[in-house]
């Protein structure tokens, strides 16, 4: 066996792994962004390709989504350079990944990178649930202006929510997800208090609140939408476990837990209480 080189990955060697492990089409279309951005890096055995992490890069934080090697070259620290490499230029920002929480390898791997467990998340999925039951769930004891998300418009505020609730500025990505997804704006009296995405296929997020309180009438609002918007009828989401009214009312709905995630970071970020993320590369 050659040298194991590290470098930075071609849009065509991420399509290649990411058709290989079967990923959905949602999957490859960001994996593809991303190396197209010069934020996958890919190691290499005499020209194969053994190898990829693809990293996500906002104002405040370097975070790793997704880090394969094949099984034929584990055990040999490849994992840890693709790690090494994908976290290398992060400056005094933060370096986060989210982990399959039976991967006991991977959370070594952050845990020896200086990355701690923060959070559980899990992935709920499930059938969306009648129409009269969602608008009973949306009619709480708030009163939203609902409009569309505009990055320019609405960037102070949704840069505060993503601060407070997530830990790092994300206008760039709001650009793409207002492009790509319903981006839904709640206000009261005025104020810009929360906001949630929703998309073609099902998924819900990212999400994010100024109070806890406005969690299940922002998700059900959220379910309402992909039904009438996208005649959805199924749905999912990555919900943190310490935001346990929107995982409560997620259940109460029929939603079942799918996936268990734990989030790692080398940062004491909020505990994630009122956010929920739509998919594992960006979260």
């Amino acid at each position: 066996m050659a040298e194991i080189a590290i470098g930075p990955a071609s849009v065509d060697e991420v399509r290649a792994v990411e058709l290989r492990h079967g990923r959905d089409d949602a999957t490859i279309k960001l994996a593809l962004e991303f190396a197209e951005d010069g934020n996958a890096w890919a190691a290499r055995d005499a020209g194969e390709t053994v190898g990829v992490v693809l990293t996500h890069r906002s104002d405040e934080e370097v975070y790793v989504g997704e880090l394969v090697v094949e099984p034929s070259y584990r055990g040999l620290r490849i994992g840890a350079r693709l790690f090494d490499a994908a976290l290398a230029d992060a400056g005094n920002g933060a370096r986060s990944a989210l982990l399959d929480a039976s991967d006991r390898a991977s959370l070594a791997l952050a845990l020896r990178s200086g990355l701690a467990p923060r959070a559980t998340v899990l992935r709920v999925a499930g059938a969306i649930p009648r129409e009269d039951g969602l608008l009973a769930m949306a009619a709480g004891d708030y009163r939203f202006q609902v409009d569309a998300i505009d990055p320019a418009a609405h960037a102070f505020a949704l840069s505060a929510l993503d601060r407070e609730n997530r830990g790092t500025t994300r206008l760039r990505d709001h650009r793409r997800l207002s492009r790509d997804a319903e981006g839904l704006a709640f206000l009261s009296d005025g104020e810009f208090v929360a906001y949630a995405y929703v998309w073609p296929d099902g998924r819900i997020g990212p999400m994010a609140a100024a109070s806890g309180a406005y969690l299940v009438q922002i998700f059900a609002y959220a379910l309402v939408t992909l039904q009438r918007r996208f005649g959805a009828s199924w749905c999912t989401a990555l919900i943190p476990g310490t935001n346990v009214r929107l995982l409560r009312a997620a259940l109460r709905a029929g939603l079942r837990i799918e996936e268990t995630l734990t989030f790692a970071s080398d940062a004491e970020i909020s505990e994630l209480s009122r956010y929920a993320g739509f998919h594992r590369l960006l979260f």
